[in-house]
This record gives C-alpha cells, sequence and structure tokens, in this order.
C-alpha cells in the first residue's frame, strides 16, 4: 500500500497521470491543443485525481485565453463541473467561470458568458495551483467577484444574471450609454492587439471625489466588450494609483497618466474629466493618448447618468 501511494504522489508530483490536453492547455501550448484535438481527443478529458477539472479549467486557472478560446470553439462544455467525492463527501470546486471569477479575469469571463456558461451556477470554491487547493473564498462566481473587489467582473456576471432572467438594469442602461462613447473613442483607431488602461477620471472643477472610479470601471468594461485591445484590470490600475497617491486626485493630468501607463506597462491609456450637470447627469470629456508619446489619440465626449450612492 506504501509503495502505491509513493507512485501515485510520483505521478502527481509530474503531471503523469494528467491528461495530455490537460497539461497543453495549463502551459499554453495552443499547437499542442490543436493536434490533440485534431487526433480525436476529447476536449472535455478529465480525471478524478484531479478533481474532474478538463482542459479549459486548466487554460482558465493559469489565464489561457487563447487556448480557452480554441478549447470551447472545438467542444469544450462551458459548465463542466469540477468535483470530486471521497468516502461520501463531495469536494466541488466549480466550472470555469468560478475559476475566471476568482482571479478576476475580466476577459476570459466575458468570453465564458458569451460561450453559453451558466452566470449563476451552484457554488464552488476558489482554487489556485496546478493541483487546485482551496484559496479561501467560497460562494457563486458573482459572489467571490465581489469578495475579492473584482468589481468589472461582477458587473460583467451580474449584468449575465439579469438578462438571463429577461431584467432591464442599470447596467443595461449603463451598456447604452457608455458604449457608445467608447465606440467612438476606438472608431478611428486601427492599431489592434495592444494594451490600454484607463487611468481614472477626475471632475473639471477640481474636487476631490470617488465618482470617477465608478465612470472608469464603467468605461473599462465596455472597452473589454469591444474585443480590440488588451485591457488592464482596474484592480491592478488601483494598486498604482495607491502607490503614487493618486486614488482620489483631483486631476490625473497627462504626466501622470504616463507614468500610470509606463508602470502597468500599457501602451494606450485612457483619461478624462467629468462636469456635474442638473438631473444627476455628468458631462464626460474623454481621451485617449499613448503612453510612449503622450500626444492624443481621439477624444470624445457625452452624458450619462450618475446613478450610484457615494
Amino acid at each position: 500500500m506504501k509503495k502505491y501511494l509513493l507512485l501515485l504522489l510520483a505521478a502527481l508530483g509530474c503531471g503523469c497521470a494528467a491528461p495530455a490536453i490537460y497539461n497543453a492547455a495549463g502551459q499554453g501550448d495552443l499547437a499542442r491543443v490543436q493536434a490533440l484535438l485534431a487526433s480525436g481527443t476529447d476536449p472535455n478529458e478529465h480525471t478524478n485525481l484531479y478533481a474532474n477539472e478538463t482542459a479549459l479549467h486548466q487554460a482558465v486557472i493559469y489565464s489561457r485565453l487563447e487556448v480557452a478560446k480554441y478549447l470551447l470553439e472545438h467542444g469544450a462544455d462551458p459548465n463542466a463541473e469540477a468535483s470530486i467525492t471521497t468516502l461520501g463527501h463531495e469536494s466541488y470546486n466549480g466550472t470555469p467561470l468560478m475559476y475566471a471569477a476568482c482571479k478576476g479575469q475580466a476577459a476570459m469571463v466575458q468570453l465564458l458568458l458569451e460561450r453559453g456558461a451558466n452566470p449563476d451556477p451552484r457554488p464552488g470554491r476558489c482554487v489556485s495551483g496546478r493541483y487546485s487547493q482551496p484559496d479561501g473564498d467560497e460562494g457563486s462566481p458573482l459572489q467571490v467577484a465581489e469578495k475579492r473587489g473584482h468589481t468589472v467582473v461582477a458587473q460583467l456576471i451580474r449584468t449575465a444574471i439579469s438578462t438571463r432572467l429577461g431584467l432591464t438594469t442599470g447596467s443595461a442602461r449603463n451598456a447604452g450609454e457608455y458604449g457608445p462613447i467608447v465606440g467612438a473613442l476606438l472608431r478611428d483607431y486601427g492599431g489592434g492587439g495592444k494594451t490600454i488602461a484607463v487611468a481614472g477620471f477626475s471632475y473639471a472643477d477640481g474636487r476631490v471625489s470617488t465618482d470617477g472610479n465608478v465612470v472608469a470601471e464603467r468605461v473599462t468594461t465596455e472597452l473589454i466588450k469591444t474585443k480590440k485591445l488588451k485591457v488592464v484590470e482596474r484592480k491592478e490600475i488601483q494598486k498604482v494609483l495607491g502607490e503614487l497617491r493618486l486614488q482620489n486626485a483631483g486631476a490625473i493630468d497627462q504626466a501622470s497618466a504616463k507614468k500610470i501607463g509606463s508602470l502597468l506597462g500599457a501602451d494606450l491609456i485612457v483619461i478624462g474629466t467629468m462636469t456635474e450637470l442638473p438631473g444627476n447627469k455628468l458631462e464626460l470629456n474623454v481621451r485617449m493618448a499613448g503612453v510612449e508619446s503622450g500626444e492624443a489619440i481621439s477624444a470624445v465626449s457625452g452624458h450619462v447618468v450618475k446613478d450610484w450612492i457615494n
């Protein structure tokens, strides 16, 4: 028995017991994944040794977006459940959406939702690493996204749940307001595959407020939906703003924006000003600039409803 356990641990340690497509997906080896699927490998192959996770779960754990796209295009189940029952007790981790929500992967969450992921599956738990060790939080994808401060991810999931229930919510209205602004901002931009960061919005009169954070989150959500650029997560931007002590600054000037963009590894940066209007409305003046040159690429203005409470 002891010899068997040692052999089992050795197999787990080297990944030998895992399906080949499982390893390829986790490593981001798209060519290998393509070859395996072409040879007839089941995209939903799984094993009890790895909590019945699929290759899609592994692609999500290691942020392999292109691999996840390919798997979904070739039959991967976006609602596959990772769980294992031992001595009558079920250890339930969850669906790929649960894994993406735990990690705050907005682009991955958007992809999974578009490919049919249930936005409100039964509660699971956050895991990390090759062996999917528990990572602290449990609940639904929406609950863990909110608990971990992944506001954009939470908004995407919340909107998907509302749409599924046939409800018209503030999120749907916001898409109608912020979507055209973002669309106009990118209309004349011909580049692709670059990274963009929404640095923030501040009031034109210099007042200190957190309203800019709400606007920035909503602009970020609409940028992700366009799928034209890689969008830096708001959580990462907030860290940099904290380091530069600009979280609630009265203004983010061009020099600060350039520094923020450089620290985030972004090619493009979005900044803007807000002007309060009667009737709980805001006028937004939004600019997109190149981080390296600091030159404005496009600018647009528009009105949105201020429907949140400070």
